[in-house]
């Protein structure tokens, strides 16, 4: 007679984990002993120690522009147009209805989808900060927060629904966004790292209009990182172009 298997040994948990952090490491990725919190990092090799405050803190902000494996499988599954069906033992069998990639656009694909999201560029903004004083109360704020993120969130799931947009991976974390809100109304300076060999594909010019809304005496600046990459020339044709579109860099 065969012993059936423990369920801790099997199941689309236990092998969510083993894809993650490889077979045998999700159980001992997190220990818990009478100095604290003990957290392996199986990439690096490293243990170190925290505790349930920080722990807390770790999970609050952590980004969930990232997906879990299930989250990605049926994402995936739903951008490519495919069914699925689930069967004995976990197995997924991909009914596939279309072998088109959804991220491989054509030329004139791409002509289009940029044309789409220059037509909606009004509507592809940073979630603002709802109008708050010293009158509004904390559980007021946090309301009103919750509320404005939802309503951008809404309005982005419209967009990708109604126009046909695909979406890049973008930040849902409403702690994320508050910190961010928190830097900009305490700062006088906002600065924007961007990639030297496409600065424009990693700059925000709406992020500039937001600070510059919260206050006109703010200043926007673009770092252009890794320009040792590039050569003199592109260099100053990138400095060029920034000082006639009035770019502070």
């Amino acid at each position: 007679m065969v012993l059936a298997k423990s369920k801790n040994a099997v199941g689309l948990g236990n092998s969510l984990m083993n894809d993650r952090f490889g077979k045998g490491k999700g159980a001992d990725r997190k220990k818990v002993t009478s100095a604290g919190i003990h957290r392996i990092n199986h990439a690096t090799g490293e243990t170190y120690v925290t505790n349930d405050r920080k722990e807390a803190s770790w999970v609050k902000m952590r980004s969930v522009t990232e997906q879990a494996a299930l989250d990605e499988f049926l994402s995936t599954a739903e951008l490519a147009g495919t069914d699925f069906t689930a069967e004995k033992m976990n197995n997924v069998k991909i009914i596939h209805t279309d072998q088109k990639n959804p991220y491989l656009l054509s030329a004139a694909e791409e002509r289009a989808a940029v044309g789409k999201q220059k037509a909606h560029k009004d509507r592809l903004t940073v979630p603002r900060r709802p109008k708050w004083d010293s009158s509004t109360t904390p559980e007021q704020l946090d309301r009103m927060e919750r509320d404005s993120l939802l309503e951008w969130r809404r309005g982005l799931a419209e967009l990708q629904e109604n126009n046909d947009l695909l979406m890049t991976p973008f930040e849902r974390n409403l702690e994320v966004w508050r910190q961010l809100w928190r830097v900009i109304e305490r700062s006088d300076l906002v600065v924007q790292i961007v990639d030297a060999r496409n600065p424009l594909l990693f700059r925000s010019d709406d992020l500039e209009k937001y600070v510059k809304a919260v206050d006109s005496r703010k200043e926007n600046l673009l770092l252009v990182n890794k320009a040792d990459m590039l050569t003199f020339d592109q260099r100053q044709s990138w400095a060029d172009y920034f000082e006639a579109a009035g770019i502070s860099y």
